[in-house]
């Protein structure tokens, strides 16, 4: 009779993963797997999460992959919880990195040079830029098993979304948030415009950099006891002493008067710098005195290009300006050169110093120097002021100093006007809508992110650059009235000439002029918006509310989740609050997850500005996208640590831990019921007899409910970090412990590991999307008639009563007590196969019999007793041996043997075959033994061990 054809298509134990996940991209896509599960889910029961976009730049790195695995995992996990999950990718299109790239492709050294060949075919560059560069991604998001809509990408450049942001900034002005101010920001030379502080932090935009350190004197003019005295301040940036308007002192400080030994001048300097400030024996000194003694006396500055007022050239004090660590204790003052500074000439009304343009260069009121930039004009003042007698010393410094964090020019401190968000009055209801917020890490809510809101300045929003949406501002050049608009229709309802707007870019309205009230002709200013105000626009503009889809985004508001690494604490998340709260007075998301920063291998933060890092394609096409999930979903990177470049044992780690014993025990499974010629009914569990199938169904759910609590919890590496123990104690111990009831098709233990398997399974899919797919597709489809995994629900772990409860401690201990029994046995150089008469345990409360025989079947021993003499960890094994037990010993040691040659020569597992042999059981009932176990027909003496296939 033909054997019948089995229900379980074969799995094979060689697998290729990664070959296996392109095929499993394939059948997703074409049966739309994606869509459906978005289509299954109801409308009424929402789940929403917030995409940062990466920029247009380049191809994706590890640091990209892992925020792109982060965001799949979670909703995954949602859809299968019943949750209707929108997934739409998102591209950031506008700023400085499209700018730069495009100047680059342009050969454009600087803002200027866009000024010169004319806004308009920059922008269309940078738009053409943008348009090659965004499909290489797809592969990239397609082979980590990320589920997004890439054809439907939302993009910061498009018309609807950059609508939404000037709606955005037209709330936040007539709520009184939006203000014209002057402050002293950072400022890129090459780039003309001003960069925010968080920008160089987040991508530590420093490096080491010489400057000259130079030692000034400034004589007192005020008459009195220091009349004549120099005062000596030092600065690290002669190039701003043609702006001193001040100097500095600490009143409570020790100062001291001294006589130079050299030149016969007497000088002011603080007592405890002045073993730096003088060489051995310069000097001798004439008094000691506080501080507050110097305050208010008058100097003469070392230049009077710029006319003083009353307040200038003082001595003043100001909180955290002088520090004892370097220079003279004396801190020279430019207001308008120095955020600090700036505070301190405004508190004490001083000449504000404008004196260089937006390339740095000196203004023509700095005669000497007029044109020239200032790093290059450092050595030219120290030259005058050494012919004018005032240096009292000059010498080299290294120091960390800021570059533009995109074109790598070192940036000035420049006091520049432009528009503010006045985060001072929202800021009491950031901190209170903080409270909302669950952040994963939670040390970052009351930590790192409360700082940063506690400690944020005004936001400078403006940008004088170009791709970017335009600042709607319009103001009159004959009464400087201003008008902000919100809308295109705005715009096309107060233009002069009767327009239709296409496009909010610059050329898209530089040219579009208003009426004003008072007769004159209203212009738009020239300045972009800050590309971080679009990024914290994001909410709206996906959905260009509030013009369209207004229940879609009500219905996802605040986002139920993000994800993004530790820098965005100061950026995206930061401005995400800052606008929502300014909008809504309400947060904008409810989980927050923190990753670490990925490291490149020269040790600097990851970026592709950098390259600093190889291409992770390598990487996914030999180990799999599930290998690389494991591990980054594992790594320290998602408990916010940072983590360097990886050189690949980590993803094969993955694959030998949990990959391919997860497999196996799917093929072994699939081998036994397809020997049985077994049809599971359905995936629920059996009402298990044996203590092995009890326990693995106890197992399973308690691991089922750990997962769900985590992934609920949005404890992500908890989670991962429960799969390999589970994976660990279904191979290595149930199935390896369970194989004679599999030999024998037990149908009970069959119908336990088939439900087993496919509640891992559902209970792993958002963590390991591919395998758990095929898996699914080989074992649970063709029963339960669901298309995909993911279009099942998640698996609900069954409440564990008492006694699963009594029996999964019962047996973690009785593998404590096996671990103990092979290391005695391994002492005692007596191999596993050898059987024993016995092994005492102590400890802890005796072991049922049922559990006591799994000990007795593992450790090869007839009997197992507790013994009270003996301590808790403690084993003793009876390594007496009977002819009995030799004999024993050798009939497993045949069935080894004829096991190997079986596998050798390629037997399915129920085959009978021939064997001719040297050695044969004497006892009927070992022989029997053998015969049954190793599936023996005729057996023959001979001189060696081989069989012959039917």
């Amino acid at each position: 009779m033909a054997a019948k054809k089995p229900f379980f298509k074969p799995v094979p134990t060689k697998v290729s993963f990664p070959e296996s996940e392109a095929a499993i991209i394939e059948f997703w896509k074409a049966n739309k797997v994606f869509e459906k599960s978005f289509e299954s889910r109801p409308k009424d029961n929402p789940y929403s999460f917030y995409d940062g976009p990466p920029f247009v730049t380049g191809l994706p790195h590890y640091g990209h992959l892992l925020g792109s695995i982060a965001k799949d995992l979670v909703p995954r996990y949602q859809t299968m919880k019943g949750k209707r999950v929108r997934r739409v990718w998102g591209w950031d299109c506008h700023g400085l990195p499209i700018e730069e790239k495009t100047e680059r492709k342009l050969g454009l050294n600087n803002r200027r040079d866009i000024e010169k060949i004319g806004v308009s075919k920059f922008l269309d560059a940078c738009r053409d830029y943008v348009a090659e560069t965004s499909a290489e991604w797809n592969w990239y998001v397609d082979r980590i098993g990320r589920w997004v809509d890439m054809d439907n990408a939302y993009r910061t450049m498009n018309l609807d979304f950059m609508e939404s942001v000037i709606w955005a900034f037209k709330q936040l002005y007539d709520k009184g948030l939006v203000y014209e101010g002057t402050r002293t920001l950072l400022y890129c030379t090459r780039c003309g415009t001003p960069v925010s502080k968080f920008e160089i932090a987040m991508d530590d935009s420093y490096a080491e950099m010489e400057d000259p350190a130079v030692t000034v004197e400034f004589k007192v003019k005020t008459k009195g006891e220091f009349e004549g005295v120099r005062i000596l301040a030092w600065t690290t940036t002669p190039w701003t002493l043609p702006s001193n308007r001040g100097l500095v002192v600490d009143p409570k400080a020790v100062y001291v008067e001294f006589k130079s030994k050299v030149s016969g001048n007497q000088y002011v300097a603080a007592e405890k710098r002045l073993t730096s400030v003088l060489d051995k024996d310069e000097a001798k000194i004439l008094r000691r005195f506080k501080g507050q003694k110097l305050v208010g006396l008058s100097y003469e500055p070392p230049y009077k290009f710029v006319p003083a007022n009353q307040n200038d050239f003082k001595i003043y004090t100001y909180p955290g300006m002088v520090n004892m660590e370097e220079g003279t204790g004396i801190v020279h003052s430019a207001p308008g050169f120095g955020e600090i500074d700036t505070q301190m000439g405004i508190e004490y009304g001083l000449t504000l110093m404008m004196t260089i343009d937006d390339e740095g260069k000196f203004l023509p009121i700095i005669k000497p120097w007029a044109g020239v930039y200032v790093k290059k004009a450092d050595e030219k003042i120290i030259e005058d002021l050494k012919k004018r007698d005032l240096l009292f010393r000059v010498e080299k410094i290294t120091h960390r100093y800021p570059y533009c964090y995109r074109c790598q020019t070192p940036l000035l401190y420049r006091t520049v006007k432009a528009w503010f968000i006045d985060i001072q009055k929202i800021k009491k209801q950031m901190l209170k809508h903080n409270d909302q917020i669950q952040w994963v890490p939670d040390h970052f809510k009351k930590g790192r992110f409360k700082y940063t809101v506690e400690e944020a300045p005004d936001w400078c929003v403006s940008r004088t650059r170009y791709w970017a949406t335009v600042m709607p501002i319009w103001r009159c050049s004959r009464c400087q009235e201003i008008k902000v608009v919100g809308s295109i229709a705005e715009i096309e309802k107060n233009s002069i000439k009767k327009v239709k707007v296409t496009d909010l870019h610059r050329t898209g309205v530089d040219e579009i002029k208003f009426k004003c009230q008072c007769g004159g002709v209203m212009n738009r200013i020239p300045e972009v918006l800050d590309v971080w105000f679009e990024s914290g626009s994001m909410p709206y503009g996906e959905h260009h509310y509030p013009f369209d889809h207004k229940k879609e985004f009500e219905a996802a508001f605040p986002a139920d989740y993000i994800v993004e690494y530790v820098a965005q604490i100061r950026a995206w998340f930061y401005y995400l609050h800052a606008i929502s709260t300014a909008l809504f007075d309400s947060p904008s998301f409810k989980n927050v997850v923190v990753t670490g920063t990925m490291m490149g291998t020269d040790g600097r933060k990851m970026s592709k500005s950098y390259g600093n890092y190889p291409d992770p394609k390598g990487v996914l096409e030999e180990y799999g996208g599930d290998a690389l999930r494991l591990y980054l979903m594992n790594s320290p990177l998602m408990v916010a640590e940072d983590v360097s470049m990886t050189k690949g044992e980590e993803f094969r780690e993955q694959v030998k831990t949990v990959l391919i014993p997860y497999w196996n025990s799917v093929s072994f499974w699939v081998s036994f019921a397809n020997l049985a010629e077994f049809k599971p009914s359905g995936s629920h569990y059996p009402r298990p007899t044996q203590v092995l199938n009890q326990w693995i169904i106890a197992r399973a759910d308690r691991f089922i409910a750990e997962l769900d609590q985590a992934l609920s919890g949005y404890q992500i590496p908890t989670a991962v970090r429960l799969i390999h123990p589970l994976v660990d104690d279904l191979s290595t111990w149930y199935i390896r412990r369970s194989k004679e009831p599999f030999r024998i098709g037990d149908q009970e233990s069959l119908q336990t590991l088939y439900a087993v398997l496919i509640k891992v399974t559902k209970g792993i899919a958002p963590i390991v999307p591919f395998v758990a797919e095929e898996v699914y597709q080989l074992i649970g489809r063709s029963l339960e008639g669901t298309e995909s995994v993911h279009l099942a629900d998640y698996p609900e772990a069954g409440k564990l009563t008492k006694t699963q409860q009594k029996l999964l401690d019962e047996m973690a201990r009785a593998r404590e007590i096996v671990s103990l029994a092979h290391s005695a046995r391994k002492e005692a150089e007596i191999k596993v196969r050898q059987p024993l008469a016995k092994l005492s345990y102590g400890g802890k409360g005796v072991f049922s019999s049922a559990v006591a025989q799994v000990i007795a079947a593992e450790v090869n021993v007839k009997k197992v007793v507790f013994d009270h003499e003996l301590a808790g960890g403690e084993v003793k094994l009876e390594t007496k041996l009977t002819t009995a037990l030799v004999e024993e010993g050798k009939a497993r040691d045949l069935i080894r043997e004829i096991q190997q040659a079986r596998k050798s020569a390629g037997c399915d597992r129920g085959e009978l075959v021939e064997l001719v042999t040297d050695y044969w059981p004497k006892d009927k009932k070992l022989a029997d033994q053998v015969k049954e176990v190793a599936k023996l027909g005729k057996v023959t003496m001979g001189d060696k061990l081989k069989i012959r296939r039917r």
